[in-house]
């Protein structure tokens, strides 16, 4: 290889690393971002080259070959180092790591453990949405001993929940106007609340957990076709808005019942920070309590309770949350929808 042309390789792994690195700094939408990054060059690409695609069916597969075949007109890469196969609206591609020109971005990646969207498939993501009108994404499985690649791209929605934009004076989450409320306005709230109606508290908190997890628990069941699979996507929007990190221990959806933990509860910080909201030492996360019952009653189809049963505030280095059906609740609405 050209000397100079090896640099330039090495210039743009260089840029990827800095990148992927850049963006799990960043505390919303870092993912998101870095695979925006990626696609956007391919769209790029086809701006100036889409015109020589000669697309022989609007099969994903054939649209892919297509994209390929351009570039490879072209001089960018060589078709034939890419095996395509048709896996329903998906396509999967196997290429060999060590003749990609984005080895060494891919390798430092998985090395620093750093947030990675293979450009190759970006680009192939690219021509998909844009001869598809689609929305894809990408993944990427690397098998260490044969050194090779296999890619899937695949239709995908995501939680809008984690696109954070500003516009101007405004900061939007999913093009909804929001707000980054200081812990201080937080607790200033709550012992308010607690100075004019402490018998409130609780309810007030729960219920304002209950009531604004109900939008996002509902995309999330729209876009994913398991309770699992939505869930991890909802304690991933818990984690980006650093309200906790959330693992979930158990779940059984078919009895309504699951087990969460929590670790590092805002709610927990906010009561060591500015003192107790009872006067008896109790358990005291009961907004994450009232936005954990809102996601399962949603993802579950049925009304769900979180009761915390063990706190960080009172003792241990996590707080743990059990769900079971709340059948005093669905006997009360009956057939009124909760989904």
């Amino acid at each position: 290889m050209d000397e100079s042309v090896e640099i330039y390789r090495k210039v743009l792994n260089y840029l990827y690393l800095t990148l992927s690195k850049t963006v799990a700094a960043i505390p919303f939408s870092g993912k998101y971002w870095l695979e925006e990054v990626t696609r956007g060059v391919g769209e790029r690409v086809l701006a100036e080259y889409g015109k020589k695609l000669e697309l022989s069916s609007r099969r994903p597969v054939d649209i892919c070959k297509a994209y390929l075949n351009v570039l490879d007109r072209e001089g960018f890469l060589r078709a034939s180092a890419y095996h395509l196969e048709e896996e329903g609206d998906s396509v999967l591609v196997h290429l060999s790591r060590s003749r990609c020109v984005y080895q060494d971005f891919c390798r430092g990646a998985e090395k620093e453990e750093l947030f990675f969207y293979c450009p190759r498939l970006g680009a192939l993501q690219a021509a998909l949405q844009q001869v598809l009108g689609v929305e894809y994404s990408t993944a990427v499985e690397i098998d260490v001993e044969a050194d090779s690649c296999r890619g899937r791209i695949f239709p995908a929605r995501r939680l809008k929940t984690e696109i954070v934009t500003r516009e101007g004076d405004l900061l939007k989450i999913a093009g909804e106007r929001a707000i980054l409320l200081p812990k201080e306005t937080y607790n200033s709230i709550l012992v308010a609340i607690k100075e004019y109606a402490p018998h409130i508290l609780k309810t007030v908190l729960y219920d304002a957990g209950y009531q604004s997890a109900f939008t996002v628990a509902r995309q999330a069941k729209s876009y994913y076709s398991t309770p699992l699979e939505a869930l991890e996507a909802l304690f991933e929007e818990v984690k980006n808005c650093g309200l906790a990190r959330v693992e979930l221990i158990f779940l059984e959806p078919e009895a309504g019942r699951a087990v969460i933990r929590c670790y590092n509860s805002f709610e927990v910080a906010t009561i060591r920070k500015y003192g107790e909201l009872y006067r008896s030492p109790r358990v005291v996360c009961d907004l994450l309590r009232g936005m954990f019952s809102a996601y399962l009653t949603v993802i579950l189809g049925r009304p769900i309770l979180c009761e915390e049963m063990r706190c960080e505030s009172l003792e241990g280095d996590y707080c743990e949350f059990h769900a079971l059906p709340d059948e005093s609740e669905a006997q009360a609405v009956g057939s009124e929808p909760l989904v």
